[in-house]
């Protein structure tokens, strides 16, 4: 009987993350990033911190609800820093933008469990 249990969850879980992925479109070049005061033009390709300044990836689009609302980025994961070497869906909120550069407000664990993207 758990292992029913347990692959009922990892079904639940897979679902919402298949969910997630196809509730996002990549906005328009021309959508504000508003915590960044910056287009979605600019923001794109932007090279991704840790806390401690280690580059560990790069943002390859910027996603929303809909073309003209952001509320998350997909970021190319390097490999560094603890981070797997994979894109992810990361929502706006985990970052930030401090000395010139923008810094994502997650660990590797977390970062872990948040759906993957797939262009």
């Amino acid at each position: 009987m758990p292992h029913i249990i347990r692959a009922a969850a990892v079904l639940l879980l897979l679902t919402g993350a298949a969910s997630a992925q196809s509730a996002l479109v990549e906005v328009s070049n021309q959508t504000m990033v508003a915590p960044f005061n910056q287009t979605a033009d600019t923001v794109d390709d932007w090279d991704v911190h840790a806390a401690d300044g280690t580059k560990i990836g790069e943002v390859e689009e910027v996603l929303g609800t809909d073309a003209s609302t952001a509320t998350a980025l997909a970021v190319d994961f390097e490999g560094n820093g603890g981070f797997a070497d994979r894109d992810v869906i990361v929502p706006l909120d985990r970052f930030s933008f401090t000395d010139n550069r923008l810094v994502l407000d997650a660990t590797a664990e977390a970062v872990a469990g948040m759906p993957t993207y797939h262009d």
